[in-house]
C-alpha cells in the first residue's frame, strides 16, 4: 500500500476549541497525511486529536519546560522529536499562525524541507506598538519575522483582508501569499425547519472585539415593536459579567447566557435561530474579525446574518443576499436590519436559502482543502 505524502504541522498549543479551522485543514486532507507537533497541550477544554499522529515538546515537569525553552529561544530540537520527524519522512512543514512560523523555521531547516505559514487573524492585524509590550512570543516573532519573510516558501491567509494586513503590518512578500478561505463541513451544518420564533443568536468570545454590547443595545431599541424577540448568547470570556449586567438592564428576561458549548450544541442553537448576529468591531490595536467561521456555520444552517462590514466579514457574508452588513458602529442600522428580518419571513427564508447555497459553492471544506493540497503539490514540485 502506497502511503500518502506526509505533512508536518506545527502549532504551539494543541489545540484550543476555537481552532476548528486548523483541525479542518489538518485532519481533512485527502491526498496528504498530516502529523502534528506542538510545544504543549492547549488549555482545557481542548480539541481531541489522534494521539498516534502528534508529539509534544513539553509533556510536563522541569525537563519538559527546559525542552520547550531551548526549542523556542535557541531552535534546539530534542533528539526524540527529531527522530520522530525523520521517521515520518514529511515533504513539507506547515505552521499555523505567524508566531509559530518563526518557531518552526529551525525545524524546517534541519529537516531540509519547505516551510508554509498560515496567518489567521490577529497575528497579521495587530500593530507592532501594541504587540511589542505583550508576551515573549510576540517579541521573539518581531525579531525573527524578516527571516521568516525570506525563508518561507509560501504564506496562506483566509481572506484578502488578512493578506493585506500581512503585507502592510508584517512585511510579508505579497507574491508569496495565497488566499485560501477556511471551509466547513456542509454535511455537519445544515438547516432545520423549525427555528424558535424571534431568536437572535450570538456566538463568540465575550470580549469587546465581538461587539455584544452593540447587539444588546440594538435589540433594546426594537424590543417594544417585537415583543417575542429573545437574544441567546453562546460563549464565555472576561467581559461576561459586564455583558450580563448590561443585558439585565437593557433586555430584562429577553436574554439568556448559555456559556461555552460543544460544537454540535452550537450547531443546534444555530438551527433554531431566526437571525445570527455578531457585530464585531475594530480595536485600537488593529485587531479585527479576519474571517469568521461562525458566519459560515450560521449561513450553512440557513440562517441570515446581520453584522458590521468590518475586516474580512464582507468576504464571508454577501450583503443583501445572505444577510445585511451595517457600517461599523451604526447601532441604528443594526437594529433596523434585525427588525426587517424578524418581521419578514419571506425575506428571512430567501436569505437563508441563499446563505446555504453560498457556503456550499464557496466554502465547502473539501473544496478548500483541495486548494491547499494543490499549493502543497506546487511547492513540492518546485524542487525545494
Amino acid at each position: 500500500m502506497t502511503h500518502r505524502p506526509r505533512v508536518l504541522v506545527y502549532r504551539d498549543h494543541l489545540l484550543p476549541l476555537s481552532e476548528t479551522f486548523v483541525v479542518n485543514q489538518t485532519l481533512g486532507l485527502e491526498r496528504f497525511e498530516a502529523f502534528l507537533l506542538g510545544a504543549k497541550p492547549g488549555h482545557a477544554p481542548r480539541i481531541e486529536l489522534p494521539r498516534d499522529r502528534l508529539r509534544l515538546l513539553n509533556t510536563g515537569g522541569p525537563e519538559g519546560l527546559v525542552r520547550e525553552i531551548l526549542f523556542k529561544f535557541f531552535g534546539r530540537i530534542p533528539r526524540d522529536i527529531l527522530q520522530w520527524c525523520h521517521s515520518l519522512r514529511p515533504v513539507l512543514v506547515h505552521a499555523h499562525f505567524g508566531q509559530d512560523g518563526t518557531l518552526a523555521m529551525p525545524l524546517a531547516e534541519r529537516l531540509g524541507l519547505p516551510l508554509i505559514v498560515s496567518y489567521h487573524g490577529s497575528d497579521a492585524t495587530v500593530k507592532d506598538a501594541y504587540a511589542w509590550g505583550s508576551y515573549i512570543g510576540h517579541r521573539l516573532y518581531r525579531l525573527r519575522r524578516q527571516k521568516l519573510a525570506r525563508t518561507a516558501q509560501a504564506f496562506v491567509t483566509p481572506s484578502r483582508f488578512v493578506k493585506k494586513m500581512a503585507v502592510l503590518r508584517q512585511g510579508m512578500p505579497e507574491e508569496k501569499i495565497h488566499v485560501i478561505p477556511h471551509g466547513i463541513d456542509v454535511q455537519r451544518f445544515y438547516p432545520e425547519p423549525h427555528p424558535g420564533e424571534g431568536r437572535v443568536l450570538f456566538v463568540g468570545r465575550l470580549v469587546e472585539l465581538k461587539g455584544l454590547h452593540h447587539l444588546i443595545e440594538a435589540i433594546s431599541r426594537i424590543r417594544a415593536s417585537f415583543p417575542r424577540i429573545h437574544l441567546r448568547v453562546v460563549g464565555d470570556g472576561p467581559e461576561r459579567r459586564a455583558f450580563e449586567e448590561l443585558a439585565r438592564r437593557k433586555l430584562g428576561t429577553a436574554c439568556t447566557f448559555l456559556g461555552a458549548l460543544p460544537h454540535l450544541a452550537v450547531r443546534d442553537e444555530m438551527q433554531k435561530a431566526f437571525v445570527f448576529c455578531m457585530p464585531s468591531i475594530s480595536m485600537p490595536n488593529g485587531e479585527a474579525e479576519s474571517f469568521g467561521m461562525v458566519f459560515l456555520e450560521a449561513q450553512a444552517c440557513g440562517v441570515p446574518v446581520v453584522a458590521y462590514a468590518v475586516g474580512g466579514i464582507p468576504e464571508v457574508v454577501a450583503h443583501g443576499v445572505t444577510g445585511f452588513l451595517a457600517k461599523e458602529g451604526d447601532v441604528e442600522a443594526l437594529a433596523r436590519h434585525l427588525k426587517t428580518l424578524l418581521e419578514n419571513a419571506d425575506l428571512r427564508n430567501a436569505m437563508g436559502r441563499a446563505g446555504r447555497a453560498w457556503v456550499e459553492t464557496h466554502f465547502d471544506r473539501r473544496r478548500q482543502n483541495e486548494a491547499l493540497e494543490n499549493l502543497y503539490q506546487r511547492i513540492c514540485r518546485a524542487g525545494f
